[in-house]
């Protein structure tokens, strides 16, 4: 048992269930919140591990990362490894396989044990409990943040990508686009941008009607087979795609795994990139620059980004050292932007006509 299952039954927030049990400084609850808390926490037999279970370990930083299956993660939390074994600091690594489950054992586990921070590579599930735990251990999000979400943050300016993506492909004469994309939701943020920025480039082109976008909300990664999500996203809906005999001769993924998938769909069908199709991603994956063709994609500064990330969390372990050990830290509203940069490679070509397929 869970506390979201201690939650589910107290008729609560998970947030208010992890601040009663641990009696956290916070809001006040009624003595009818307490109590319906404990009694759900007793009916389901959830166990409260004793405080400080786990022992302090002030040079462990824990990274949760929402998938491995993805190199984009590997690369980053490589690179957050890397720097912060240089600084004297090793990394826990928690992958929660986008399991909201998961993610909530990890923060009940962290809300009772001291690391010298945690660092998310995506939008947190539970933002409140987040920010309850951020006042005693820093905590920072490598991603793009909604404005309600104070935790610190490194981010890209996504919407920016999406335009010079846009532009690039405009540059090539293309005049149809398809965007191809995992499911959107409420912690799709940066895949969100990418499609604005490319919807606006193509806006001032004169070229809107010209965009359709293919989604994976049907999509459950759960019920996906060992191939990585992202790149079944992008196989499958390449499949619709030549299905509706759509005109685009400009396929967009919203990542580099989902590029890889729309060619090999397209390879399968015995069409050529970039001859009959161009095809572009984002993030920059090593895979990206080694496929055939190599993949037109965006420079997301993985390493200067997990750098960033570390060095806000020891510098608010400073902060705390020089106030005294028992002071709480209040989390200040941080935000770090990287400007994305093009990367054209084999994968996009000129359309030969400007409209249609290319020749």
């Amino acid at each position: 048992m869970t506390s979201t299952d201690v939650a589910r039954l107290a008729g609560v927030s998970q947030a208010t269930v992890s601040m009663v049990l641990n009696n956290k400084i916070g809001p006040s609850f009624s003595e009818e919140t307490k109590n319906k808390v404990l009694d759900a926490a007793r009916q389901l037999g959830y166990i409260l591990p004793a405080q400080n279970t786990a022992a302090a370990d002030k040079n462990l930083l824990a990274v949760f990362t929402p998938t491995l299956s993805n190199p984009y993660y590997t690369q980053l939390t490589s690179s957050i490894e890397k720097y912060a074994l240089s600084q004297g600091y090793k990394i826990l690594l928690c992958n929660t396989s986008r399991n909201r489950e998961f993610e909530s054992y990890y923060l009940d586990y962290f809300s009772k044990s001291k690391v010298a921070g945690i660092i998310f590579t995506f939008v947190p599930s539970y933002p409140q409990l987040v920010e309850q735990i951020a006042l005693s251990i820093p905590i920072v999000l490598i991603g793009e943040k909604t404005d309600e979400l104070t935790i610190p943050s490194i981010e890209l300016n996504n919407v920016k990508a999406g335009i010079i993506m846009g532009e690039h492909l405009l540059s090539l004469n293309h005049t149809h686009f398809a965007f191809f994309s995992t499911p959107f939701n409420n912690v799709s943020l940066a895949r969100r941008q990418r499609l604005e920025g490319l919807r606006q480039a193509i806006r001032e082109a004169g070229l809107e009607d010209n965009l359709s976008i293919f989604s994976g909300d049907h999509m459950n990664e759960s019920d996906s087979s060992s191939t990585p999500f992202e790149y079944e996203i992008g196989y499958t809906l390449t499949g619709q795609f030549l299905q509706e005999h759509n005109p685009a001769t400009a396929l967009i993924g919203v990542n580099d795994m989902t590029a890889l998938g729309i060619i090999g769909r397209l390879s399968e069908h015995g069409l050529r990139v970039p001859d009959d199709f161009s095809v572009c991603g984002f993030d920059n994956i090593f895979v990206s620059s080694v496929s055939i063709p190599s993949i037109t994609t965006i420079e997301h500064h993985l390493h200067l980004r997990g750098r960033a990330a570390v060095d806000m969390i020891l510098s608010k372990q400073s902060e705390r050292a020089r106030k005294g050990a028992v002071i709480q830290i209040v989390p200040q509203v941080n935000k770090i932007e990287y400007e994305p940069q093009l990367l054209i490679r084999n994968s996009t070509g000129p359309c030969s006509f400007g409209t249609g397929r290319q020749a």
